[in-house]
């Protein structure tokens, strides 16, 4: 861990090479321990480090960039160069208003020292538990167990100085008969608020229950879906069109409802539907500012069902002499709402299932892909635990279904909303807390083989 003085002093150095109008720099480091396991026994430990850092450089309306990994004095300055080289070739982006200015950002607590410390050992133990459970009923387990340190900083040509560090945690379970498979997945920023034995009771129970399963014809059925399968909803979501970018050019399925302008407007979903963004709620993955330094603040994306805004990065934003929301998760590319919740609703999953007539109960979606834009349309495939609900109750596994869907159009017969969420995250920092739901229509094209 390089701490906060080291990160910024090494901004400080790299800023001193800059010869461009205007510069800023993102340090983005992590020291990461990752447990794999197969076949009940760990076969991988690891422990790995870096720290990269990502500089742009302005020239007029010339915007260039540059990423290195190699601090030394030679190698920052190269890098230092090199972007302020790319900007003097890039043609001129007249919507482009400059680097952002300084905002001091919020403190949000997403440390935690004992997973800061996690040892090789603390993982192991965790692994052995979940691996004598599958051992139980002779499954075959596998996964990975990984903790570490996330540091971020920010320096500008502005004044703009951030520094932020925060820990993290995840455990990803499989397990496998010879005719079934269960998975879950649990992270947050502290280790201890993962029960990793009830992970791995929900993974060895699906591939009991799922033993055997049989086919079902394809076609519309109701949904109960469990955390796993709305946190695929909500990623495609943001991904194909809750940033401002897409929207501005025409591809998002928001523009359906809020047109370019960015006008809040149409009814999209569901009234029990409503989607935000807070990059600062500690029941989330928090990190106080984005790439460019600037604060996250919290988004109303969707309420009650009704589309209001997408996220803005300082280029999106400007382009709307709008304020940037600090949502530029990454050096390049567009804004991405990264840390999403979806409101919980009064039912708990068992009211889901006993209010379903007949239709499924999923875990998870897999492979899932863009089909078309509006509508956010996708294709994928269920897995990992797959059951028949009927008269209220689950009554046998079924062979996987292959789905094309629009997801905005799903959540539109949201029906019943689980009383409990639990927080998704992913391995590049992508973060949802979101219930179970239950859904009136969801269309299946065919059966996995």
């Amino acid at each position: 861990m390089m701490g906060e003085k080291a990160a910024l002093a090494l901004l400080e150095k790299a800023l001193g090479y800059s010869k461009a109008p205007e510069t800023d720099i993102y340090l983005s480091a992590q020291d990461l321990g990752l447990s794999r396991f197969a076949g009940g026994a760990i076969h991988q430990n690891v422990a790995h480090s870096d720290i990269m850092l990502n500089i742009r450089s302005v020239s007029g309306k010339r915007l260039g960039r540059a990423t290195t990994n190699d601090l030394s004095d030679s190698g920052v300055q190269r890098a230092v160069d090199l972007a302020h080289q790319n900007a003097r070739l890039m043609p001129e982006d007249p919507s482009f208003e400059g680097l952002p200015q300084p905002s001091e950002a919020v403190k949000v607590a997403s440390w935690n020292e004992a997973t800061a410390l996690c040892s090789p050992e603390t993982r192991a133990s965790i692994v052995r538990g979940v691996c004598l459970q599958g051992e139980e009923h002779n499954l075959n387990v596998s996964g990975a167990c990984r903790t570490g340190v996330q540091e971020i900083a920010v320096a500008s040509s502005h004044g703009t100085r951030a520094y932020h560090a925060g820990t993290f945690a995840g455990l990803i379970i499989n397990t496998m008969s010879g005719s079934s498979a269960g998975w879950a997945k649990g992270g947050g920023w502290r280790l201890s608020d993962m029960d990793t034995e009830a992970l791995g009771r929900e993974a060895v129970s699906k591939a009991v229950d799922g033993r055997d399963p049989v086919a079902v014809e394809p076609g519309r059925y109701p949904v109960v879906l469990d955390t796993y399968a709305v946190d695929d909803i909500l990623e495609a979501l943001s991904l194909y069109g809750m940033g401002a970018q897409t929207v501005q050019e025409g591809r998002s399925w928001m523009n359906d409802f809020i047109g370019t302008t960015g006008a809040p407007g149409g009814q999209a979903m569901s009234p029990n539907v409503t989607i935000w963004d807070d990059g600062t709620d500690p029941h989330g993955w928090p990190v106080p500012f984005d790439a460019e330094g600037t604060p996250r603040r919290r988004v109303d994306i969707i309420t009650g069902g009704v589309v209001n805004t997408p996220v803005h990065n300082s280029y999106t934003a400007g382009k709307e002499g709008k304020v940037s929301t600090g949502h530029q998760a990454y050096f390049t590319g567009g804004p991405i709402a990264s840390n999403l919740f979806m409101r919980e609703g009064g039912s708990s999953l068992q009211d889901l299932i006993g209010s379903t007539q007949r239709g499924l109960y999923i875990t998870r979606f897999f492979y899932t892909r863009l089909a078309h834009t509006k509508g956010c349309v996708m294709t994928g495939m269920t897995r990992d635990g797959t059951f028949m609900i009927e008269n209220g109750q689950i009554t046998h596994p079924v062979k996987d279904l292959r789905f094309t869907q629009s997801y905005v159009e799903a959540l539109s017969g949201v029906e019943l909303i689980g009383n409990e969420s639990k927080l998704v995250l992913n391995e590049v920092g992508f973060a949802t807390r979101v219930p179970a739901l239950k859904l009136s229509s969801f269309n299946f094209t065919g059966v996995t083989v």
